[in-house]
């Protein structure tokens, strides 16, 4: 009887390979899955500071805000909720999780797309239960649209956990490098950015990991990399088993860049472990969305571990197959998410 049941365990598990079917944790293990997605903040901001003068810069905060409606954030988060649901990560590092709000001139504002609050709600229509362990603010741009109208830009990063998953120390903070640009007319915009950080416990299990996210200064290296090093120094200090995941602007050839600050630093890169080098593309689409086929082609999202302490056991992309796009052909986001599953060693 003993090897009848280990036979057709053996053919069960076959079957679930040939399907592609993910194979339960075995009682007793000690894994972790986590997520990493850029969930794209519903425009291109870039253009705000090449504005010549003050009519200019009015006109093309117009332009950004009219393009956050069209890329319909609500469309876009029932289209993440389905992703998140195939894998159903206990942890979820978000970036960009926009605050839009608008109103009159010189008048209050209102809320028109709380990009957390949405995607909750998405998550639970979905049959899923998540709740924001940490989130980081690293601030707000309030900019005229036109004559008669303002709005306002919050940028923000989020860790997400499952419900019922035990979460300690959440931390949130700025780092010390930040970039400044001041418009040919002299107007000056500083725009900072953070990181956030969760202690989980494994569930069932005395031991906990230290998950952190971020979202690294794009287009300013010297900045980034200031960043990244400030990142690593604070996660030396943890007690806990490290994983660090994110956007971090960074390509993995720059050996000088935060790439290389964590994987010479005594961390691994999940997606090369799992899958070698190549592929593994997380950026970047087009800023309306809309593209066709997709222009992903390049790595900067990771899953960085401490080999000392964790391994990885799988790495998988979303949100970069047609597929995965809205029913009326947006992207999810200009990025595609990356899902790692950890056990502690």
């Amino acid at each position: 009887m003993a090897r009848r049941w280990a036979a057709l365990l053996a053919v069960v598990g076959l079957v679930a390979a040939a399907l592609g079917l993910a194979a339960p944790a075995q009682a007793g293990t000690r894994q972790l899955k986590v997520a990493t997605y850029n969930i794209y903040l519903g425009a291109d901001l870039a253009p705000l500071a090449l504005a010549q003068t003050p009519q200019e810069l009015v006109a093309r905060a117009g332009i950004a805000y009219d393009q956050v409606v069209a890329t319909d954030f609500p469309s876009r988060a029932r289209a993440i909720s389905r992703l998140v649901r195939n894998e159903r990560p206990e942890v979820i590092g978000l970036q960009e999780v926009a605050l839009w709000k608008k109103g009159p001139l010189g008048g209050p504002l209102h809320t028109t797309y709380d990009f957390l609050d949405i995607l909750l709600r998405e998550l639970r229509r979905a049959g899923l239960h998540y709740r924001a362990a940490a989130v980081d603010t690293t601030g707000t741009t309030t900019l005229p649209i036109s004559a008669t109208e303002q709005a306002s830009f919050t940028n923000r990063d989020a860790i997400l956990v499952q419900d019922g998953l035990p979460v300690t120390n959440a931390q949130s903070h700025l780092y010390a490098a930040k970039l400044v640009i001041t418009t040919p007319f002299g107007v000056t915009f500083t725009f900072p950015r953070g990181w956030s950080a969760v202690d989980v416990a494994l569930k069932g299990k005395p031991a906990r990991v230290r998950v952190a996210t971020t979202h690294l200064q794009p287009g300013v290296p010297a900045i980034r990399n200031a960043q990244g090093q400030e990142l690593y120094a604070a996660l030396a200090q943890s007690p806990y088993p490290v994983t660090a995941l994110g956007d971090f602007n960074a390509l993995p050839t720059e050996a000088t860049g935060p790439y290389g600050t964590f994987t010479t630093g005594g961390y691994d890169d999940a997606w090369r472990t799992i899958h070698g080098p190549g592929d593994g593309f997380t950026a970047i689409q087009d800023p309306d969305l809309r593209n066709l086929p997709s222009k992903l082609s390049s790595r900067i999202d990771y899953v960085f571990y401490q080999p000392a302490h964790l391994s990885a056991v799988s790495a998988r992309l979303i949100g970069d197959k047609v597929r995965d796009r809205t029913p009326t052909g947006l992207w999810p986001s200009d990025h595609a998410g990356l899902v790692v599953r950890l056990r502690l060693q």
